[in-house]
Parts: structure tokens; C-alpha cells; sequence
């Protein structure tokens, strides 16, 4: 059985690499990307199973990049200081963890959101 590969959409390096050596140890297969433009360019090649994304990236806070997830049918985590019902309507209706979130938080959430799509 391979690995989930979850996509990191962060431009904080700190917390962008805390979140992939998190995953990385729950045995994820992990990505970063630190902007909307980024993560684009990332998914026109690759699917992955599971994103956590900030809103506020280096390129603004849009939603592109959640958007696109939302249209592959990519789950997604939240992970910000920004309430996502007050932002672009991408990010409405996906689980919030704010920051700052415990990594392990993040980490139960991601392999929850797994396994309840491999059991769909």
C-alpha cells in the first residue's frame, strides 16, 4: 500500500516544515508549496490525497489554490490565523484548525480525513 501524499500550501517555512516532518513521521509522502501560484503550478501534475492549507500565502489570500483543490476533490485542512467563513468561499466548509494548531492536532485530523475517504 503506498503512502497518502499530503500537499503543505504555507509560506511560513517554520510551520511549513513542522507540518511535513509531522506527516513525513505518520508516514505521509509530503509536498510544500508557499503560494497560490505555487500550488497550481504543483497541481497541474500531481494529486494529492489530503492538503493543509493557510490562507494567507506570499501571493494573498484568493482561495485559488483551495479552490482547485475543491475541484479535483482534494480534502483539505484550514490551518490559519484567518477565520475561512469570513474569507473566499474555497475555504467555507472545510475543517479549521487555527493557528496555532498542535502539529499532533493536525496530524489526527489528516489521518481521520484518510480514512474516512478510503472508507467512501
Amino acid at each position: 500500500m503506498r503512502a497518502p501524499l499530503a500537499l503543505v500550501v504555507e509560506d511560513e517555512y517554520l510551520i511549513a516544515s513542522d507540518m511535513a516532518n509531522g506527516l513525513m513521521d505518520s508516514g505521509f509522502d509530503v509536498a510544500c508549496v508557499a503560494s497560490e501560484r505555487a500550488a497550481e503550478t504543483w497541481l497541474a501534475d500531481h494529486r494529492p490525497d489530503l492538503a493543509i492549507i493557510d490562507i494567507q500565502l506570499l501571493d494573498g489570500q484568493r482561495g485559488i489554490a483551495a479552490g482547485r483543490l475543491k475541484a479535483l476533490n482534494v480534502p483539505f485542512i484550514v490551518h490559519s490565523g484567518y477565520d475561512p467563513e469570513f474569507q473566499a468561499p474555497a475555504f467555507h466548509d472545510a475543517p479549521y484548525l487555527p493557528k496555532p494548531a498542535a502539529i499532533q492536532d493536525l496530524i489526527k485530523l489528516a489521518n481521520r480525513m484518510i480514512e474516512s475517504r478510503a472508507r467512501a
